[in-house]
């Protein structure tokens, strides 16, 4: 098994007394026995293994929700699962402002999502979908000579957040440093050196936030530091924590999924050939990866007590809600380890559901789109290069940590 529960395990690390001994496991979101050779093969193991509702001590404690009816209740339940704190695991620094909107409930909630809503309507995914494009092919056409690349470093982490950059007009060069920082943040088994890195990134925002505070332009963070609640403007906090709750969204999400999907096409020749030769049914094949290869992990806590499951939880007690285990659960979707590229329907939930559903979906699947289609035209064959250790990432986003791809250059 993964893990098991223990005597020593509740000694150390302080359980609740309504907590049932039985159901704790010393499990750690940022590494977890096999998670770093195959996230989502880990994730199962704890779904198919350990209890459907499991308590761990780590990071002050938290629920964990393991199959897809569960998640599929909870998560739209906001009088019951509170966004407004606790949501990060573990939660932020104090010196580190909330990341609004996520980490805020309705209607603060709602009033704050209308500026992003606006950013990412219809009509503006349209046009930044040529600005990803462009994107797209100038750096797959830089990579197509080479024959090679690690696909994470090159390419899937350097599309989302240049054209993050670009949509709320930062410099170009700063991307390097922002991924770093961003990649600790997220990915970091040492919450020391989470902390610090989420300081740092805090610390690069706040001098944009009030340059784009006292003279906003026509960018996003313009009109995210602009906007009023009500009568009143933005605090400082609540603008920076809204600038990098964007920041945050926009990279490791879209990045994360395209390494997953480049590593699936790379390792299965018949589904890598289906698309390259039907590109019209990339968009059906965009939904059954986003099912199987979903990474967002967040975290509610409880507005009142309440039984779940018949296990007895507390107001306050946290919960934590691993998207990936609703695509992987067989009781709701049949073979589910298996990328079945024809499955109809596929109702999954990559982007959440409810009031705090990605605002951003839109954007990813033009992203994820993208990169489909124009790696397939001009790199339609390519594979995992020979020896290469390829690397899991874990944590609040999934991912891979490296990805060497090779292909024939003649």
């Amino acid at each position: 098994m993964p893990g098991n529960s223990s005597t020593e395990t509740s000694e150390h690390f302080g359980i609740p007394a309504h907590v049932p001994p039985e159901l704790v496991r010393d499990f750690n979101l940022y590494q977890f026995p096999g998670s770093d050779a195959g996230i989502h093969d880990a994730w199962k193991r704890i779904q198919d293994e350990w209890p459907e509702v499991f308590f761990t001590p780590h990071f002050g404690g938290y629920w964990v929700l393991t199959r897809a009816d569960l998640l599929e209740a909870a998560w739209p339940d906001a009088a019951l699962l509170s966004s407004a704190e606790s949501v990060g695991i573990p939660p932020p620094p104090k010196e580190v402002p909330p990341l609004i909107p996520i980490d805020s409930d309705d209607p603060y909630h709602r009033q704050l999502r209308a500026p992003l809503n606006m950013a990412l309507s219809p009509k503006a995914v349209q046009l930044l979908g040529e600005a990803a494009r462009e994107l797209a092919v100038s750096l797959i056409d830089a990579l197509k000579p080479m024959g090679h690349c690690d696909f994470v470093e090159d390419f899937s982490l350097k599309m989302p957040m240049e054209l993050f950059l670009r949509m709320v007009n930062l410099p170009s060069h700063d991307r390097e440093g922002l991924i770093s920082l961003a990649a600790t943040t997220t990915h970091s088994p040492d919450m020391d050196k989470r902390g610090q890195a989420m300081k740092e990134m805090f610390g690069y925002l706040d001098g944009w936030v009030r340059k784009r505070t006292e003279a906003p332009g026509n960018d996003l963070m313009s009109k995210i530091v602009n906007i009023h609640i009500g009568d009143r403007p933005l605090t400082h906090d609540e603008r920076l924590g809204y600038v990098a709750m964007v920041m945050f969204g926009g990279l490791d999400t879209v990045g994360g999924t395209m390494a997953l999907i480049a590593y699936h096409l790379a390792t299965h020749e018949d589904d890598r050939r289906r698309l390259v030769a039907n590109p019209a049914t990339i968009p059906r094949a965009i939904e059954e990866f986003l099912r199987r290869y979903s990474i967002p992990t967040v975290a509610r806590s409880l507005t009142r007590d309440t039984e779940i499951r018949g296990v007895a939880m507390k107001a306050g007690d946290r919960v934590m809600l691993p998207t990936c285990l609703h695509g992987l659960d067989e009781r709701r979707y049949k073979n589910s380890m298996t990328v079945d590229l024809d499955r109809c329907p596929n109702d999954h939930m990559a982007f959440g559901k409810g009031t705090h559903k990605c605002p951003g979906a839109n954007l990813a699947r033009v992203e994820i789109k993208i990169f489909l289609e124009e790696w397939l035209a001009r790199i339609p064959d390519f594979t995992i290069a020979s020896g290469a250790n390829v690397r899991y990432l874990s944590g609040g986003v999934a991912g891979i940590k490296n990805l060497p791809l090779v292909w024939p250059t003649i």
